[in-house]
């Protein structure tokens, strides 16, 4: 996946390069050219000094090949016009601002851009709703890695669902993340779009699971 990130401070450099170790190919904008010092030697996206609302700059990253978006700058506004950009004029299909206010979150969402805050959970976070409808492999348990964890968004296909209608004797759904909480399900739970899934399951069964979830 191409993912573009705008800024490159604790946030934007921690998420570049976790997302570049998992094979991602990254582009990532700063106007502080000595802020990409942050990724270290190792780190080869590519790298375009300048404010990350310039349409020219954002094209120099290749926007327009962009998969998905990052906006995590320290300033909401910035932020925000970045976002919007990348949202409304090169329809990339995923984007996802820092938010330092909280009272601007619904004022984003109803834009359809992500939102998530304070640093340290922040890197996790984005990359939980980057993962979108894919099924991600999050560890292989025992010797034999016959079982795993695993971590899945909710689709529109299982909005309504109840987590009862979910489990099988060989995947149980054990957190759901939703918005910036997370809790552990219970049987008449219900399943909304774009919460987080996260199932410990057979590996033999991935198929079917994907298949009951319309993935």
């Amino acid at each position: 996946m191409k993912i573009l990130i705008v800024g490159c401070g604790k946030l934007g450099a921690g998420l570049a390069l976790e997302l570049y170790r998992k094979g991602h190919t990254i582009s990532i904008i700063d106007k502080d050219e000595d802020s990409f010092y942050r990724l270290g030697a190792d780190f080869n996206g590519t790298l375009v000094v300048g404010n990350g609302y310039d349409q020219k700059v954002l094209e120099e990253a290749e926007i327009e090949y962009a998969d998905a978006m990052v906006c995590a700058t320290g300033n909401d506004e910035i932020n925000a016009v970045a976002a919007k950009i990348g949202k409304d004029k090169y329809y990339v299909k995923y984007v996802i601002a820092r938010l330092y206010n909280p009272r601007k979150a619904k004022v984003y969402e109803a834009l359809g851009i992500k939102v998530i805050s304070t640093t340290g959970f922040s890197i996790n976070r984005a990359i939980e709703l980057l993962s979108y409808n894919m099924m991600d492999s999050l560890a292989l348990l025992g010797n034999d890695a016959s079982s795993e964890i695993v971590r899945i968004r909710a689709t529109p296909n299982i909005d309504g669902m109840l987590v009862k209608e979910i489990n099988d004797e060989k995947f149980k759904l054990f957190s759901i993340v939703r918005g910036e909480s997370s809790f552990l399900p219970k049987d008449d739970d219900v399943i909304e779009t774009n919460d987080i899934l996260y199932f410990i399951i057979k590996t033999e069964a991935k198929r079917k699971l994907k298949i009951l979830l319309g993935i």
